[in-house]
């Protein structure tokens, strides 16, 4: 139990630096349980260039070395996307930059600021199939990530070529868990500029509701960036009200609160709007950053409760469970076919 306070503790202390760059002097440089909590929740380069030459002993040099790495990695990944954008747009696929690289610029605004994982770009359902042959062209192939990724009805698919992975998103969820008004997405998202290409961005709202929307999905067991990328949206002038309206629309009220309030609890003060989180978001904030892991049976629990309608959940089991059983019975036709290879491989006695 001590140990997953003292995750807690380490935590809260690089959250707290980034808040107040004066407090960096009091993080323990030879703690590496420290270094290490930093990088999992990817507060490095972050860190580097806030706090700087104010970080204790080799930390600042081992932050600023990680911004390095990030922004070469981001620039590489920028390139990407933008060859991605370039020819989707080619093929009359309007895109929508999502998290990472549009989060660099929009909310970071210095290069290598905010570690980004892959590509996330954001099509139209309806030229999900142009958009599959343009990356197909460009040399990435297809990874299965989760059961029924094939489906028509997915919501996105993974795809990867050198060491650069696209998540090519057709829908911000997945189609039957939540009401989101994809008509009112594209119309409302806004300009952005990559390299030399022009995709657009999530309008703030519809931005906010994503990433509360994508740290749910994950079980809300995500990296302290995301509170801080939370934050840094909802600084950028919001109408709480608008807000809350368009998540109860959505039927996305539930993941919203408890994004919001997780955010509240580890960088208090800068959500200026009431939190109403109960007891789920309680839950929540009291398991994260203790380093433990976060069993199935919870998981299921905070998927589910996180629902705001009890037809939502409903579908979504029907739908996961299908895909899922269709998965368990490609598997035994695999192993079944594998098996008849090999007795016809055996030699005779």
């Amino acid at each position: 139990m001590k140990s997953d306070l003292d995750q807690r503790a380490r935590l809260i202390g690089l959250l707290r630096a980034l808040d107040d760059p004066a407090r960096a002097a009091s993080l323990d440089p030879d703690d590496p349980a420290l270094l290490a909590a930093a990088r999992h929740h990817r507060l490095t380069p972050l860190l580097s260039i806030t706090c700087g030459e104010a970080l204790p002993g080799g930390l600042a040099e081992t932050c600023r070395r990680d911004r390095v790495v990030t922004a070469a990695r981001n620039l590489m990944l920028g390139q990407a996307a933008e060859a991605c954008i370039r020819a989707l747009q080619a093929a009359g696929v309007p895109v929508i930059v999502l998290k990472g690289l549009d989060y660099e610029t929009r909310l970071y605004g210095q290069g290598g600021a905010r570690p980004a994982a892959d590509v996330d770009l954001l099509v139209p359902q309806s030229r999900r199939r142009a958009a599959f042959e343009v990356l197909d062209r460009l040399g990435f192939e297809p990874r299965a990530a989760a059961p029924g990724f094939d489906d028509s009805d997915y919501h996105e698919v993974a795809w990867s070529r050198g060491g650069v992975e696209v998540d090519l998103h057709m829908a911000l969820a997945p189609l039957v868990r939540c009401r989101i008004d994809y008509e009112a997405v594209w119309r409302d998202a806004v300009p952005f500029r990559l390299g030399g290409s022009e995709p657009r961005v999530l309008s703030l709202p519809h931005a906010l509701i994503f990433q509360a929307l994508h740290m749910a999905i994950d079980h809300f067991q995500v990296p302290a960036i995301y509170l801080v990328d939370l934050a840094r949206l909802w600084s950028r002038g919001i109408d709480a009200d608008q807000l809350e309206a368009l998540a109860t629309a959505w039927h996305c009220r539930r993941p919203l609160h408890t994004a919001l309030a997780l955010t509240d609890a580890f960088l208090p003060g800068r959500i200026s709007a009431p939190i109403v989180g109960g007891w789920l978001a309680r839950r929540v904030v009291a398991w994260y950053g203790d380093g433990r892991p976060v069993p199935r049976v919870e998981q299921l629990l905070r998927k589910f409760a996180h629902f705001d309608r009890a037809d939502d959940a409903a579908r979504y089991f029907v739908v996961q469970s299908r895909r899922n059983l269709r998965e368990q019975l490609e598997r035994r036709v695999r192993r079944r076919g594998a098996r008849q290879r090999l007795n016809l491989q055996s030699p005779a006695r």
